[in-house]
C-alpha cells in the first residue's frame, strides 16, 4: 500500500472526462493539480463556510451516480456522519474515487478536534465505502488521506410505486 502513488495523484489520474466534486476548503497545503483535464467541476461548501454554493452535506443538491471522483475536504461532524457518507456514496458513480481529507487526532487528545483511525473507519465502512488507501500526512496539522471507493454490491431500494411492465404481442 506505501509503494502506490499518493492518493491525490490516483484520484486525479485517468481519462478527460472526469466529472469531479469539491467539498470543502481544502488545507492551504494540499497540492491540487490543475483542473484543465476535468469536464464537470462542482464546488460545494458546508453552511457557514465561504464558498461558490452552499449545501446541506446531507442533502446534496445532484442526482444519483453523477461524479466519477470526490475530493471532500470540509469537517465530517461526529454527529450526522454516517448520513453525510451515505449521501456521498448516493451522488458518486459506480467505481468512482473518492478522497477524504479528515483532521486527524491521536488518541490521547481528548480535547483536540478531529478524527482518530479507530473511530472514522466504522463510519466509513458502515457508508458502503471500501478504503484503498490510508495515510495520515503533516499539512503541517496532521490529515487523514483516505482514499476510498463506492462499494455496488447492493441493489438500490425502490422508492416510490412499483409499476409492473405489460408486454402485448400482436400477431
Amino acid at each position: 500500500m506505501t509503494n502506490a502513488a499518493p492518493p491525490l495523484e490516483r484520484l486525479f489520474a485517468g481519462g478527460r472526462h472526469i466529472r469531479l466534486l469539491l467539498f470543502g476548503v481544502p488545507p492551504p497545503e494540499l497540492a491540487i493539480p490543475p483542473l484543465d483535464h476535468v469536464e464537470r467541476v462542482a464546488r460545494l461548501v458546508r453552511p457557514g463556510e465561504y464558498g461558490p454554493v452552499v449545501a446541506d452535506p446531507a442533502r446534496l443538491p445532484f442526482i444519483e451516480a453523477l461524479f466519477d471522483r470526490a475530493l471532500v475536504t470540509t469537517t465530517l461532524p461526529s454527529a450526522g456522519i454516517r448520513a453525510e457518507l451515505r449521501e456521498l456514496w448516493r451522488v458518486t458513480a459506480p467505481a468512482g474515487l473518492l478522497l477524504l481529507v479528515v483532521k486527524a487526532r491521536r488518541r490521547w487528545e481528548w480535547q483536540a478536534s478531529g478524527w482518530t483511525r479507530d473511530a472514522l473507519a466504522p463510519e466509513i465502512e458502515a457508508a458502503m465505502f471500501e478504503v484503498l488507501d490510508w495515510r495520515v500526512e503533516t499539512l503541517p496539522d496532521r490529515w487523514h488521506l483516505i482514499l476510498v471507493c463506492k462499494r455496488d454490491g447492493l441493489r438500490p431500494a425502490l422508492i416510490g410505486r412499483v409499476v409492473e411492465a405489460v408486454a402485448t404481442v400482436t400477431v
